[in-house]
């Protein structure tokens, strides 16, 4: 419900509650205005007939008169009806109007012929009261009757209809009724258009011009009158559009100069990665090709003999075959193959690469450990390209470990990627761990090897292509690698490859049994 129509219930409701509180408390009144006033008539004739009977009834006890006087006001307006009680609570005398039914039949004596005057007789004192009665309501006074030596000889009861006074009071609540639902009809018409036009309109216009700003235009402003809530919060919301439009500019131009800035960054790192790019080559086709031509100027300088030309012209097309290797790596590196996924065994995996590079451990005399749980569940993997990877780890952990070093091999189920969050809590893969008690990796260098053409070794022995090629494919397969070192104690590469391959842009590739 809208805050206006809220503000319109509660306000209607609260005025239709007044109003008829109102009403009830006028028509209360007015019943007590009239019972007051019948009161006030009832006491000067009470007193009245009280004096007369003093003598008649009191002194003389002179019934026939007694009866005539009262017979007399019972016929008078609205009186009801007389009774003279004794002194013992006895009828002693009642008017003609409780007891002829011919004359009076729409008189109902039973209301004032109830009435008990013990009470009276007993203190002496006045007794009056009110009775309901379906057809009138009937007043009542009880008054002790004395004689001239004040002796108390019993107690008359005088009743008085209070004709028309339903009617009157029914007058009264339909004049209260109609009153107040006119004023409730208009009162509430006036609420309602109080409200819409100060309190629903003003609200309407401030969330609309929300929207607005939340769309992106922030030039348009809320227009504001007078001083009340509404009109504050309009204020303040349209200074703080100024304050965000000011802000937005502030951003636009700062990512303008971000963007500009990020766009030469780039620039300046393409041209970086071309200029270590081409160093790297260089170095690496530097070497053999001064070789090629030291051997080429060597044979120019005089005869050689038949030997001579044959090792010198080995030498160049070793050095050329090397060129070549150099050159196909590089190929290799920037145009990798998309891998064929099939299921494989990375026990298997790992077996037939060490038996291919069984000569190489042998002759530098290390052990390499391999632990693969049977709970290691199979992958889906490219066999060819992940036995590049390792073949790439076993060569660089041979070249750094002296005789008696250690390789050792593990994995395990892993249930997320715990490398770098690139998965989802759902995503199930084999965490594998690659490690060597070698020299280690400086701090500086962590960051550079799987950067191309980086290397430690000597000129000659590595291209620092291999890293580099077996992030690419690890990539390829979905999954992370990372490497960790401690100088002087070991070197881990760790894996993350999941079981279920996706791409961006593609759908999971299925597994070839």
């Amino acid at each position: 419900m809208k805050l206006g129509t809220k503000l319109i219930v509660c306000l209607v409701t609260t005025l239709i509650v007044t109003m008829l509180g109102h009403g009830y408390l006028s028509i209360q009144q007015d019943r007590e205005n009239i019972v007051r006033e019948m009161r006030v008539g009832m006491l000067g004739l009470s007193r009245s007939i009280q004096v007369a009977l003093r003598y008649i009834y009191g002194d003389e006890q002179d019934i026939k008169a007694t009866q005539n006087l009262i017979d007399g006001v019972g016929r008078a307006g609205n009186i009801h009806g007389v009774v003279v009680y004794a002194l013992d609570a006895k009828t002693a005398v009642v008017s003609i109007s409780l007891v002829d039914r011919e004359n009076f039949p729409n008189l109902d004596p039973a209301p004032v012929l109830s009435i008990d005057p013990r009470p009276t007789l007993e203190s002496g004192k006045t007794v009056e009261g009110f009775i309901e009665h379906p057809a009138h309501p009937v007043y009542y006074r009880v008054e002790p009757i004395f004689n001239n030596n004040d002796q108390l000889v019993g107690a008359l009861v005088l009743g008085r209809r209070g004709l028309g006074f339903p009617n009157m009071l029914q007058a009264r609540r339909n004049r209260i009724i109609v009153t107040t639902s006119i004023l409730i009809v208009l009162l509430s018409l006036s609420i309602l258009f109080l409200v819409r036009r100060n309190v629903s309109r003003p609200i309407a216009k401030l969330i609309e011009r929300i929207r607005t700003v939340g769309v992106g235009p922030w030039d348009k402003r809320v227009e504001t009158e007078g001083r009340d809530e509404i009109s504050l919060v309009a204020r303040e919301f349209n200074q703080m559009c100024e304050r965000l439009q000011d802000l937005y500019g502030q951003l636009a131009k700062e990512q303008q100069d971000r963007l500009g800035l990020e766009r030469n960054l780039r620039q300046s790192e393409k041209l970086a990665s071309v200029g270590q790019l081409a160093a790297g080559l260089a170095h690496e086709i530097g070497t053999p090709l001064n070789i090629i031509g030291g051997r080429a100027e060597f044979l120019q300088r005089r005869q050689r003999s038949p030997e001579e030309i044959s090792d010198n012209l080995q030498i160049i097309c070793s050095q050329i075959d090397r060129i070549a290797g150099i050159v196909r790596q590089l190929l290799e590196f920037s145009r990798r193959r998309e891998p064929a996924f099939r299921r494989m065994d990375l026990g298997l995996l790992l077996g037939n690469v060490v038996r291919l590079l069984e000569h190489k451990i042998e002759e530098k005399k290390v052990s390499v450990e391999i632990r693969i749980p049977e709970s290691v569940p199979a992958i889906a993997a490219d066999p060819d390209q992940l036995q590049q990877v390792f073949i790439n780890l076993f060569l660089n952990s041979l070249h750094v470990l002296q005789p008696r070093g250690i390789i050792r091999i593990s994995a395990v189920a892993n249930e997320t990627d715990d490398i770098s969050g690139a998965f989802s809590g759902a995503e199930r893969g084999v965490r594998i761990e690659f490690e060597d008690n070698g020299a280690g990796i400086p701090a500086e260098h962590i960051g550079q090897v799987f950067d191309p053409f980086f290397t430690t070794k000597d000129v000659g022995e590595g291209t620092g292509l291999g890293l580099s090629v077996s992030y690419g494919i690890i990539k390829d397969h979905g999954g992370e690698i990372r490497v960790e070192s401690r100088l002087g104690q070991f070197t881990r590469f760790v894996i993350f490859l999941p079981m279920h391959q996706y791409f961006s842009g593609q759908a999971s590739l299925a597994v070839v049994q």
